[in-house]
């Protein structure tokens, strides 16, 4: 990986996977944590000006609690340029058990905030195979059929209490069922934005609801597999 001289403030993004008992770690937790293993890994963090100085992190769409990630970001703004190579070795040396980095690079500082650059998600579930006593082939129908729907509406509670009908069909960008060794792996594709944001606990929902399968006794493995912008744009690009 190149790496480019720069002035201070540097933006840099790392990539993080958050798998195991780290699952369990909620978003505000996360960003404790990383404040604390970039500090015990000596990086020159960027500090926000004022009385309580904090500092600079920049987080994606946060993971539900119980849910892996396997390609997540996080834009750190450091005061002096550094190595990628570095910064990935200097914060895998103080990693908590299941929190890997797997790659940081140099971004340009002006850009838009990361959250912002993202537009949709992809995901697995995973799911015994005997958790599907009717067959894969009766659950493929059933995505089929669903992605053929012009609507797909559940049942949604609001921040204020109020329950709300949403129509999760607009954010339904692809759906697909592979069998793997003893597993069943349900592959989504759905929309992350600030406009539309469709969750995957939701469309299993709605397949419980209109194909009766998936109920609520099954064991089901949800991961976030990737994020991405528009069109499907790679957001892990360096300058």
């Amino acid at each position: 990986m190149r790496w480019v001289e720069v002035a201070a403030v540097t933006r840099y993004r790392i990539r993080y996977s958050k798998e195991g008992a780290a699952r369990f770690i909620s978003h505000l937790d996360m960003v404790r944590t990383f404040e604390r293993v970039v500090r015990r890994a000596s990086l020159p963090l960027s500090l926000s000006e004022g009385f309580n100085p904090h500092p600079k992190f920049g987080f994606g769409f946060p993971l539900p609690v119980g849910m892996a990630g396997q390609n997540e970001y996080v834009d750190l703004m450091l005061d002096s340029a550094m190595d990628p190579e570095q910064i990935v070795c200097s914060l895998e040396r103080v990693m908590p058990p299941g929190l890997r980095v797997t790659g940081a690079c140099l971004v340009e500082e002006k850009s838009p905030a990361l959250m912002a650059q993202i537009e949709r998600s992809v995901y697995q579930v995973r799911a015994a195979r005997e958790e599907l006593p009717k067959g894969v082939e009766t659950l493929r129908k059933c995505l089929e059929d669903m992605m053929g729907m012009r609507e797909i509406t559940i049942g949604r509670r609001k921040k204020d209490g109020r329950n709300v009908i949403f129509d999760i069909r607009p954010g339904l960008l692809a759906f697909s069922v592979r069998e793997e060794e003893a597993a069943l792996i349900i592959e989504m594709e759905l929309m992350t934005s600030s406009s539309l944001n469709v969750r995957p606990e939701e469309v299993i929902e709605a397949v419980r609801g209109r194909c009766g399968l998936l109920n609520n006794d099954c064991h089901l493995y949800f991961t976030r597999t990737g994020i991405v912008g528009p069109g499907g744009r790679d957001l892990f690009i360096c300058l």
